[in-house]
């Protein structure tokens, strides 16, 4: 990528981004074909939701790219917590809930794993279904929230479950090491996953 445009992603500057592509109409094109990272990935890392809302009017289907890591915009936002910019990127698409990036995660996944609570309820209400996601390795959000010990993560994304009645066929889910979230609750002494789980879940 263009390093001037690379620097105004990151600085949020609209205007500079603006002017560039004056003098250059094919910047964006040329990130495009670039592959890698797009403005779109650099600013949902830093947070620039205005910088985001022009590149994405200007470019949507930045949104479903994924950068060298594996990432796309929505991991990154759900990732780092940013609410404001995964309601924006679910607007232009809801189906970015299903993207898988590396390791066939999606971006519930990365949210499970850093306990981004609010993000996590966006991304539910944006696609339930995503709740029955797996990783490569044969992991639910669930089963990440407990191996990152995110309790509270773990108790929306349980509660969703309950909501919609899909308890059994996403938590008896196992991972590709024959663990199911009971198993790794219990070998990880996260005793209030256990409890819930004993209240709630398992008869």
């Amino acid at each position: 990528m263009d390093r001037r445009l690379f620097e105004a992603a990151w600085t949020g500057n609209v205007e500079y981004l603006l002017q560039l592509m004056k003098d250059d109409p094919c910047i964006l094109s040329a990130a495009a074909l670039a592959g890698a990272e797009t403005p779109l990935h650099i600013a949902c890392m830093a947070g620039h939701l205005s910088f985001a809302k022009v590149v994405m009017k200007l470019r949507q289907e930045f949104a479903g790219e994924l950068n060298q890591d594996g990432f796309s915009p929505l991991h990154i936002a759900s990732a780092n917590g940013y609410v404001e910019m995964v309601k924006e990127l679910l607007k232009a698409d809801h189906n970015l809930c299903l993207v898988k990036g590396r390791q066939r995660r999606i971006p519930l996944h990365s949210a499970a794993i850093k306990g981004r609570v609010d993000v996590i309820r966006e991304l539910l209400s944006a696609s339930g279904d995503s709740i029955a996601e797996v990783t490569a390795r044969g992991e639910t959000a669930l089963h990440l929230a407990v191996k990152n010990n995110q309790f509270e993560a773990f108790k929306v994304l349980a509660e969703h479950l309950k909501q919609f009645s899909k308890e059994k066929d996403v938590l008896n889910k196992k991972d590709e090491h024959g663990n199911t979230i009971l198993h790794l609750a219990v070998s990880r002494k996260q005793y209030e996953v256990v409890d819930l789980m004993l209240e709630e879940h398992v008869t």
